[in-house]
């Protein structure tokens, strides 16, 4: 083995025992176009951005300026922070539910008053309040981005994941009175339940609620989950998909058709899942067609919608600065990218700016995570959670010429850390290094296709001691928290979107200066 393949297999390897697998293959990727959005022109009341677009200057951070909102076009009008939130907090009607990062990073989360996930009554917006917790076990334990609600059936539904992937447990709750859950699988009155899934990691449910699907990231495994008698889940399949790492998953409206995110490589895979779906005796899933786009990036989800009555998917990509492709599924064989979104900070050539700025804020740079659009066919605004870079709204009227409109990045709870113990940045995720710039074909030493940051590595490891002892921004598990991390996916409501931030909570933002309608 020569020596660059020996590094490059050595690289390989430590991503394994992260993340659970890698893909060393050669696979030749689609050529992406052009990937510049045009910058958000910011009205009345806006306190704008002081660098590029997305970013939190290293300056901002040493100076205290982070500690005041980035705005343009969209105003904090509600909150609710609690103890923070974790990786997927979703909402549904009146009410948003808070995950946690945990019993299993957090031992002292089960000694809390109120354990678990948090059920938070926004009915009023500009003061939403705590109204329960859902002490279930998957809630106890964290879900991670499995946490999903399902409005025909008024369902709230989680796998237990903890710090990365889990096994056993899935948690149903009724939320038809959302600001009062009621844990359906329990036994008899208990929190406790019988196992009745595999591996989790993310997750959701199929459009009519019938099925739970759960996906446990490394090695490709995918459970699904009969839901139709939600207090008697049991599982219907179980294999392997998307290997050698899935992540999340979405569906056309029929159920029939699963769009699986990827990982190492970064893409989507389509799948037929209609054997599932009408609950086949021994049903399989069958795949349709692929693409990718990075062979070190990680897909995040792939939402579906539809433009003039052409079928698109929304992929929001979670590593190496990949941001969002728009795919053009009119032949889900041969899946197409035809426009990929990147912010001015994600772009190649401010790669050095990037890991100067987010080194010793913890796993992750400015990557985006989750997306959804204010309506599924011919969709205006697409609205995005990304990693540091808060909250950033396109006008989507034409997928092959976005632009932003509006952005909303939090203040930086730096100091907090201590009391944000619900936050996954705030404890432990905060003090790892910046893994989703680590492997990078933006910068650094280049060995065969892999290319390694080795300035940031560097600057980690000089910076850990100073981010072990420093206990006035939570000691050794929260390190700067000089951006907040804003992972889930925001929700149009009217004129506002609703989103939780790991750091911040619950947000209710509100749209100025006429950038959108939702009429």
């Amino acid at each position: 083995m020569s020596k660059p393949a020996f590094i490059a297999h050595s690289l390989c390897l430590g991503s394994v025992l992260l993340l659970g697998a890698c893909n060393s293959s050669s696979e030749v990727t689609q050529a992406l176009p052009a990937s510049s959005v045009a910058l958000a022109d910011c009205g009345a009341g806006s306190q704008p951005e002081t660098g590029l677009q997305g970013q939190v200057p290293l300056a901002d951070r040493q100076s205290g300026r982070n500690l005041s909102a980035y705005s343009c076009n969209l105003k904090l009008v509600g909150q609710y922070q609690g103890h923070g939130a974790s990786v997927v907090s979703p909402s549904q009607s009146h009410c948003a539910y808070l995950s946690t990062s945990g019993a299993l990073l957090d031992p002292l989360q089960l000694l809390e008053s109120n354990p678990g996930v948090y059920a938070v009554d926004v009915s009023d917006a500009t003061q939403p309040r705590f109204s329960a917790n859902l002490p279930g076990p998957a809630m106890n334990i964290g879900t991670w981005e499995s946490l999903k609600t399902n409005a025909p059936r008024q369902l709230l539904g989680g796998a237990a994941v903890g710090p990365l992937t889990g096994v056993g447990f899935f948690d149903v709750y009724d939320i038809s009175q959302c600001e009062s859950p009621v844990h359906l699988n329990g036994i008899g009155d208990s929190s406790l339940e019988v196992p009745d899934n595999l591996f989790g990691h993310e997750g959701n449910w199929s459009p009519d609620g019938m099925t739970y699907w759960s996906t446990g990231n490394a090695l490709g495994t995918i459970t699904a989950i009969d839901a139709s008698q939600p207090a008697s889940p049991r599982i219907v399949y179980a294999g392997i998909a998307g290997f050698p790492v899935n992540h999340g998953l979405e569906f056309s409206a029929d159920g029939n058709t699963m769009y699986l995110a990827t990982c190492f490589p970064g893409g989507v895979a389509i799948y037929d899942v209609s054997e599932i779906q009408s609950r086949q005796s021994t049903p399989s899933i069958h795949p349709i067609g692929s693409v990718h786009w990075n062979a070190f990036s990680c897909g995040q989800h792939a939402l579906p919608v539809s433009w003039n009555g052409k079928p698109y998917l929304i992929a929001p990509d979670e590593f190496d600065s990949e941001g969002i492709h728009i795919l053009d599924i009119s032949d889900p064989g041969a899946p197409k990218i035809v426009k990929q979104i990147q912010l001015e900070i994600q772009r190649k050539e401010n790669a050095a700016i990037r890991s100067a700025d987010t080194a010793g804020s913890g796993l992750f740079g400015y990557e985006s995570h989750y997306c959804t659009v204010d309506r599924t066919d011919n969709p205006r605004a697409l609205a995005c959670g990304y990693f540091q870079s808060g909250i950033r709204v396109f006008d989507v009227r034409d997928p092959l010429q976005p632009r932003e409109i509006a952005y909303y990045n939090p203040a930086a709870q730096t100091g907090k850390g201590l009391s944000l113990q619900h936050s996954l940045h705030a404890w432990i995720g905060g003090l790892l290094p910046t893994i989703s710039d680590l492997y990078t074909s933006d910068s650094g030493i280049s060995v065969g296709t892999l290319s390694i940051d080795a300035r940031y590595v560097g600057n980690y490891v000089a910076q850990l001691p100073s981010l072990l002892t420093n206990l006035g921004d939570g000691g050794p598990v929260s390190g700067n928290l000089s951006a907040d991390w804003c992972s889930s996916p925001p929700r149009f409501v009217g004129n506002q979107l609703w989103v939780s931030c790991m750091d911040n909570g619950l947000l209710v933002l509100e749209f100025t200066n006429g950038v959108y309608s939702p009429s």
